[in-house]
């Protein structure tokens, strides 16, 4: 019976703390999932956790965290399950990770086309310079030399070409008289522009639209203001605050009281 229970102690005590929380866990009806929400982690996590495989896991810090955590969802206390903690495993997963960056760089050294590629690139960036300064002396020998370098008895004779004289311009004595019979058809009375001058007294609005409905002036006027429109007739008006606005059309004064109604006048000009 004694040695029944020496065989099993070495058994207990070698139960880390994550093995211990996954069994309170069962021991509950705790599924994986119900310690992923609560917990806020991912499940591979609390997995790693609940086989002591640190190495999965952010940290040392982290894992203790995670660990306390785990224990309060559970209702363990925490300190107990601290010192079963075994970072072994996860200093061996980083010594071993130390000889696969060897490897990755041996993986660059095994290429060994790559180093003679770059040699036979420099040789030919070396020849290639090398045949030009070679050519280089030889094409300066064939430059043309100038004609005022020659001698006189060498020197092509080359008759100077007759330059042809210009024509006279023709003027056509019905093209002059008809240039300005047609300049005077294009302005007619029909197309002339009509011209309003106002003279505001006080603060006025007024709008101002041609005969086609373009708006030509549409704005609240100052006292003292003088205001000059052209526009194609007939001119649409709305004037506001008429009593203090003076119309002059064509030369013209307009009365505003015939055309005026609670001191807004509409009125349209010919």
């Amino acid at each position: 019976m004694t040695d029944i229970l020496e065989e099993h102690v070495p058994a207990a005590v070698a139960e880390g703390a994550g093995a211990r929380l996954k069994r309170e866990r069962e021991s509950q009806g705790l599924s994986l999932a119900d310690v992923v929400h609560a917990l806020r982690l991912s499940e591979k996590q609390i997995a790693a956790l609940e086989i002591d495989d640190y190495s999965k896991l952010p940290g040392r810090t982290f894992v203790r965290g995670f660990i306390r955590n785990y224990a309060r969802l559970v209702q363990l206390d925490a300190e107990p399950l601290m010192e079963l903690l075994n970072f072994e495993q996860e200093e061996a997963s980083h010594q071993i990770q130390a000889p696969s960056q060897k490897i990755s760089f041996s993986e660059h050294q095994s290429k060994p086309w790559l180093k003679w590629l770059m040699m036979v690139f420099v040789v030919v960036a070396v020849a290639s310079w090398v045949v030009l300064e070679w050519l280089g002396p030889e094409q300066s020998k064939s430059v043309a030399v100038p004609r005022s370098a020659l001698p006189v008895a060498q020197m092509p004779h080359v008759a100077a070409a007759p330059v042809p004289s210009a024509p006279e311009p023709v003027v056509s004595p019905t093209a002059e008289t008809a240039a300005p019979a047609s300049k005077e058809s294009a302005i007619s009375p029909e197309t002339a522009l009509a011209r309003l001058t106002m003279t505001f007294s006080g603060r006025a609005w007024v709008e101002v639209r041609d005969k086609n409905g373009k708006i030509l002036h549409s704005q609240n006027n100052m006292v003292g203001a003088d205001q000059v429109v052209e526009g194609e007739a007939p001119l649409s008006l709305v004037i506001g605050s008429s009593p203090n606005v003076k119309l002059i059309y064509k030369g013209q004064p307009v009365d505003l009281s015939a055309f005026a109604k609670a001191e807004v006048a509409r009125l349209t000009l010919e």
